[in-house]
């Protein structure tokens, strides 16, 4: 897959670049995954799931014999002596000083489950560590829809703006005409010429910030895109019931409790019983003769008991505590999807009101056409002022700019809704 992206990459970049080939239109959904491939976050996901392997195989380690080498060497003021002498009977006493070296070997045998345990918690954190992640990526993708509708917005009023600009143009030119004839004062070629500059400011203005914009999704994504990059507008008729458990800050809220419930799990296990095995292979003065003064190799084996009778119940406080932290966590859920549920319903109602307004700019523009093509008629006549015919035409230009601009509000405000509830749109 990440070879794909780097092919589709390369292709777009390629054709931006060249001239003499048609420019390739992005997608909101190349954008997104784009971004997702270009930014450390993918790699982060990788890192965390090596992270967790070496965990793991540090955990399946504890179940292999442990190997320890000690030394020792020491001396007391007193010893260990028998109260009593014999006549002609040299009894042996024990030096004051010793010496050991211990080659020592332990095996697990039974912990009670708590190395299983700790393996699930391992899980548990990986899947936390990812849904951090994954609420980046959330965000990411939030950027680039921000983001591509800002440049989706700039391109249509780019046009409604140079259209405007040839309209007026074209009617200063007839102006013009008419105060060479004596026909229509100057002052309305005037007015004319001042609007076409304003026009153009206000051109100037939109192009400095597409052009920010385009570089910022240039940067999220990877590519050099050029300034007259096409992007296609998404478009999303059908949209999902509410549902706020898609997004990836419920499901780490669910992880968080998940790991809640294992250390209660765990908390039980403190007092739970350990057997192990040992083995000890040791060379010193004594050796186990306590009594002999001369460096002998010794040997010992047996099994080995770790109980804790008694913590005067401190493992069940903290089981206690572990409890009502996961009422707390779903608290934070309730109050979650209560907050979620409210976002999504005032994006409906976004989506229903542009809807509505949508309908009604068709019926605005057709009648705001009629009015200026009247009033381009009454200019050339010399029975309206510039003013007047500007005043139906920049009406006129605005209810086109209004009905594109709440189209893609549409479209914007659908795929925010998909977006918050959690959906990746394709």
């Amino acid at each position: 897959m990440k070879i794909r992206l780097i092919a589709l990459g390369i292709i777009l970049l390629h054709s931006l670049l060249s001239g003499a080939q048609p420019v390739i239109p992005l997608t909101l959904d190349t954008c997104q995954k784009l971004a997702l491939s270009h930014q450390t976050l993918t790699r982060k996901m990788g890192l965390y799931r090596q992270m967790h392997e070496l965990e793991v195989e540090t955990l399946n380690k504890q179940l292999l014999p442990g190997l320890s080498l000690s030394g020792q060497a020491s001396w007391q003021s007193e010893v260990t002596e028998l109260p009593i002498h014999l006549p002609s009977i040299d009894i042996p006493s024990m030096d004051k000083d010793s010496y050991k070296a211990n080659l020592e070997i332990n095996q697990l045998i039974w912990d009670g489950g708590i190395l299983n345990r700790q393996k699930k918690m391992e899980n548990v954190l990986l899947l936390l560590n990812l849904g951090a992640v994954e609420i980046e990526q959330y965000n990411l993708r939030s950027r680039v829809n921000q983001v591509f509708f800002s440049i989706l917005l700039a391109n249509e009023n780019e046009k409604l703006l140079k259209t405007a600009m040839e309209e007026i143009g074209a009617r200063l030119s007839r102006v013009r005409a008419g105060v060479e004839n004596g026909a229509i004062l100057p002052a309305n070629a005037s007015v004319l010429d001042a609007e076409l500059i304003n026009t153009e400011q206000t051109l100037a203005g939109l192009v400095h910030n597409r052009a920010a914009d385009i570089y910022q999704l240039a940067e999220l994504t990877g590519l050099e895109l050029s300034p007259d990059v096409i992007l296609t507008e998404p478009v999303y008729d059908d949209l999902p019931a509410i549902n706020t458990r898609l997004r990836p800050e419920y499901r780490l809220l669910v992880t968080q409790q998940q790991q809640l419930g294992l250390k209660q799990e765990m908390s039980k296990l403190d007092i739970i019983p350990r057997l192990s095995a040992f083995g000890l292979l040791g060379y010193g003065k004594p050796g186990l003769n306590m009594l002999s003064d001369e460096f002998n190799p010794y040997a010992m084996v047996g099994v080995r008991l770790s109980w804790k009778l008694w913590d005067w119940k401190q493992h069940q406080k903290h089981h206690d505590i572990l409890g009502l932290q996961s009422q707390v966590v779903d608290m934070q859920k309730e109050t979650y999807e209560q907050d979620l549920r409210i976002m999504l319903q005032r994006i409906k109602q976004d989506i229903v009101k542009l809807e509505t307004l949508i309908a009604a700019d068709h019926r605005i523009i057709s009648l705001r056409k009629s009015v200026a093509e009247s009033a381009a008629v009454q200019l050339d006549q010399g029975l309206i002022t510039s003013s007047d015919y500007l005043t139906e035409q920049n009406a006129y230009i605005r209810a086109q700019l209004n009905l594109q601009l709440h189209h893609i509000q549409l479209q914007h405000a659908r795929t925010l809704y998909l977006t918050t509830m959690g959906y990746a749109q394709h």
